[in-house]
């Protein structure tokens, strides 16, 4: 069965024992419901792959049942190797899709994880904080691994530091939430200031912080608009931004 998704989040990739790194992909399909998609491999993103797509475009895929593949409700296995790149999205419709869907943390907590594990909400930022990575040094242990053919077994740098945006969700009674952001977007810009530090056109890790605050706190406060998509954990069924939305100079209204 194939199936039509219009991409929102693409969350930093993972590693997965079985499917090596893969980016959790998720957004609304051409009905109207919230997707989750595994397995998409890395090299699924890389410039040279003919299935390189991006957050806002349409892409299309067989499903490889159309059932849920995991205790989440929108999660759906594929088959990758049948991804098909379609439209990149106007922005103006995208707002429009979004502002229908959304909902507050509160609501989404207590319909429970089993029944809705994805969603959209319209944030007031408040902070944006950094903390260390956990499990750190199991990731680190496993890239300095080699696989059968001498390559490494874990091909990405890992994050050593983990980003949070403390907002308001719309609720009138939310006080406030604190929740890592786990966009890709967020985590490549940090390995390329890292990869700056590194080579000494950072002093330290702080610059590293404040690079990544203005990029991701301080210009985008600035936007006129701004969406979270929020998604479930696999293991601990707690709420993460796995994508943020917003108008770029490029969007059309």
């Amino acid at each position: 069965m194939k199936e039509k998704l219009l991409v929102l989040a693409k969350a930093c990739p993972i590693v997965s024992k079985k499917y090596k790194e893969l980016v959790c992909v998720a957004g609304v399909t051409d009905n109207g419901d919230w997707r989750r998609v595994y397995p998409v491999p890395w090299e699924c993103f890389w410039s040279t792959s003919k299935n390189c797509f991006r957050k806002k475009q349409w892409i299309e895929y067989e499903l490889r049942k159309n059932e849920p593949s995991d205790h989440r409700n929108e999660s759906r296995k594929i088959e990758h190797e049948t991804i098909k790149l379609l439209k990149n999205e106007d922005y103006a419709d995208i707002r429009k899709i979004l502002e229908k869907k959304l909902t507050t943390i509160e609501e989404l907590v207590r319909q429970g994880h089993k029944k809705v594990s994805l969603g959209v909400i319209k944030p007031e930022i408040i902070g944006f904080i950094e903390g260390e990575k956990q499990g750190l040094d199991k990731m680190m242990k496993k890239k300095e691994q080699k696989n059968l053919f001498m390559d490494d077994a874990v091909r990405i740098d890992p994050m050593t530091k983990k980003y949070s945006y403390v907002f308001k969700c719309g609720n009138p009674e939310c006080k406030s939430h604190t929740m890592m952001c786990e966009d890709w977007e967020l985590s490549e810009l940090y390995r390329r200031c890292e990869q700056y530090r590194k080579a000494g056109n950072y002093k330290d890790e702080n610059e590293v912080f404040e690079k990544v605050k203005q990029r991701f706190f301080n210009d985008m406060i600035k936007k006129k608009e701004i969406y979270f998509i929020v998604g479930t954990h696999y293991r601990f069924n707690s709420f993460m931004i796995v994508g943020v939305i917003y108008p770029k100079n490029t969007d059309k209204f």
